[in-house]
C-alpha cells in the first residue's frame, strides 16, 4: 500500500475513535488512551493494552460503522482483561471466546457486527472457553466450532449466531460478509485447512487471528505465561489496575453524558480484580468522581505528532462529597478506623469543595460538614441502632445536596433502598462478608473490604 493510501487509512481508523467518542463515550474515551498503528500483519486490528494496531487494507475496504465495532470490542476486552489472562490456555479458542463474550455486549449496545458474529450472554471469558471444544476436536488448524448455534444470543449462555443469517463465522474475518480471502494466494491459511500458521512477520508475536472479523486481543507485552510449565506466570497487577481504573474513568464520562449503556454499566460493576487492595478501589473510584470532561481547546498531545488534533481530558476538581456512615450496632471500631484514615488522606489529595458527613442507623443522628482539610482525624459514633439506607438519602435530597459522589460504609445488612436511584453515583463500602446475589444492591458499585483489611 502507498503513502497516500496509507495516510487515508490512517486518518479513517482515527476518524471512527473521534466518532465513536461522540456516540459512545465509554468505548471511544478508552480507544482514546491507545496510540493506532499500522500493522499490516493483522487481520483486521488488534490491541494488546498498548496500542491498536490496524491492517490498512482492510480499513480501506471495510464500513466505518464495522471499524467502530472492532475498535469497541478489543478495547473492551482489554477493559475486561481478556489481554493478561489466558495464561496456558489455546490462544486460537481464547481468541474465540472473548469474542464471543464482547460481541454480547457490544450488540446490546447497539453495535452493528459482521453477520455471523457469535454471542454468549452474561458469562465470563473463561467460562465461554471452557464450552467450546478443544482443539483436538476441530479440524487441522480450523478455530473452535461453537457448542451450539443459530438464532439470537439467549440470557442461559448459549452461543449464537446473527439472526438470519446463513454465513459461516469463521470465514476470512477480512471480509465481514464472507466469501474470497483476498490474500489467498500468499500461502497455506490454516483457517481454510491448510497448514498451521507461522509466524511470518518475524516479531516473535503469535500470527494474527481474528475468527468473527471483530478485531483480535493480544497477550500484554510481558510474554507468555508459565501456566502450563515453563517460567513463572508473569505480574500483570499494574497492568490490570490500569485498565480497571480507566473503564471506570469511561463509565463516568459516559454516564455523565446519559450514555452509558445498560449492559456496560453491569460490566464495569462486576469487574474488579480480586486480589487488588481495597484501598486502591476507594482511591480509583474518587478521583474518577472528581469531574472530567474532553476539552478541544486542549488537544491530546499523544496524537499531534500524527497531525491528529483529539480532545485531552480535563479535570475541575470536585464540588461536594458525601459520606455516609451506617452506625448500627455491628459497626466494627476497627474497620471504621481503616475507612476513615483512607478516606481522609484522599479527601486532601481530590480537595473537594465541602465533605458532608452522616452518621445514619435507622434515621440520621448526626450531620456535619467540613472542608478537605478539616476532617478530623477520628469518628466520635452516633446510633447504634438498626439499619435503613433511606435517612441518609433522604436527608441529602431534603438539603438540596447533589454530591459528586457519595460513599456509603456499612454492612450491607438491609434491604430498605431509596424508591429511586439517587441522581449521583453512590459507592457502598461493604465490611462485611459479600451479600447474595438476591440482597445485591439494586444501584451503585460495591467494594467489599471484609476480608481485606491490614
Amino acid at each position: 500500500m502507498g503513502a497516500p493510501a496509507a495516510a487515508e487509512s490512517a486518518a479513517r481508523v482515527s476518524a471512527c475513535v473521534t466518532e465513536l467518542l461522540r456516540k459512545q463515550p465509554f468505548f471511544g474515551s478508552l480507544a482514546l488512551r491507545l496510540p493506532l498503528r499500522a500493522d499490516p500483519s493483522r487481520k483486521t486490528l488488534a490491541s494488546d493494552g498498548g496500542e491498536i494496531r490496524y491492517d490498512p487494507g482492510w480499513v480501506a475496504e471495510t464500513g466505518a460503522h464495522l471499524i467502530e465495532a472492532a475498535i469497541a470490542r478489543v478495547v473492551l476486552a482489554c477493559a475486561l482483561k481478556h489481554h493478561t489472562r489466558r495464561g496456558g490456555r489455546d490462544p486460537r479458542r481464547w481468541q474465540h471466546a472473548s469474542q464471543l463474550v464482547t460481541h454480547a455486549l457490544l450488540e446490546e449496545a447497539g453495535f452493528i457486527l459482521p453477520p455471523g458474529a457469535e454471542s454468549l450472554q452474561g458469562i465470563s471469558v473463561e467460562e465461554a472457553y471452557e464450552r467450546l471444544p478443544p482443539p483436538e476436536e476441530d479440524g487441522p488448524g480450523d478455530s473452535p466450532t461453537p457448542p451450539q448455534g443459530g438464532g439470537a444470543s439467549t440470557p442461559d449462555g448459549q452461543v449464537s449466531g446473527r439472526a438470519g443469517d446463513g454465513n459461516d463465522p469463521h470465514d476470512d474475518p477480512g471480509d465481514p460478509a464472507g466469501g474470497e480471502d483476498p490474500d489467498a494466494g500468499d500461502g497455506p491459511d490454516p483457517e481454510s485447512g491448510g497448514a498451521p500458521e507461522s509466524d511470518s512477520n518475524n516479531s516473535g508475536e503469535p500470527p494474527s487471528h481474528d475468527p468473527a472479523g471483530t478485531g483480535e486481543v493480544m497477550d500484554a507485552p510481558s510474554g507468555e505465561t508459565g501456566a502450563s510449565g515453563g517460567s513463572p506466570a508473569p505480574d500483570h497487577t499494574a497492568e490490570e489496575q490500569a485498565w480497571d481504573e480507566a473503564m471506570h474513568q469511561a463509565a463516568s464520562l459516559a454516564r455523565a453524558e446519559g450514555k452509558l449503556p445498560g449492559a456496560i454499566r453491569e460490566a464495569v460493576r462486576g469487574a474488579h480484580v480480586s486480589r487488588l487492595d481495597w484501598r486502591a478501589l476507594l482511591r480509583r473510584h474518587l478521583t474518577d468522581a472528581a469531574k472530567s470532561d474532553y476539552s478541544w481547546s486542549a488537544p491530546n498531545r499523544r496524537f499531534i505528532d500524527s497531525g491528529l488534533y483529539l480532545p485531552a481530558i480535563r479535570s475541575e476538581g470536585m464540588e461536594t462529597f458525601a459520606v455516609i456512615v451506617d452506625t448500627s450496632g455491628s459497626l466494627p471500631s476497627d474497620t471504621l478506623a481503616a475507612f476513615w484514615s483512607e478516606l481522609h488522606e484522599i479527601a486532601t489529595e481530590i480537595e473537594p469543595q465541602r465533605v458532608i458527613v452522616l452518621q445514619v442507623d435507622t434515621a440520621v443522628r448526626d450531620a456535619a460538614e467540613y472542608s478537605a482539610f478539616d476532617l478530623p482525624d477520628e469518628v466520635d459514633v452516633h446510633g447504634r441502632g438498626g439499619t435503613d439506607f433511606r435517612p441518609g438519602f433522604a436527608w441529602l435530597d431534603e438539603q438540596g445536596v447533589q454530591p459528586s459522589v457519595c460513599v456509603y460504609f456499612t454492612d450491607m445488612g438491609c434491604s430498605r433502598y431509596p424508591e429511586s436511584e439517587p441522581p449521583f453515583p453512590v459507592l457502598w463500602i461493604n465490611w462485611s462478608d459479600p451479600p447474595p446475589e438476591r440482597a445485591r444492591e439494586p444501584w451503585g458499585e460495591r467494594i467489599d473490604i471484609g476480608n481485606a483489611q491490614g
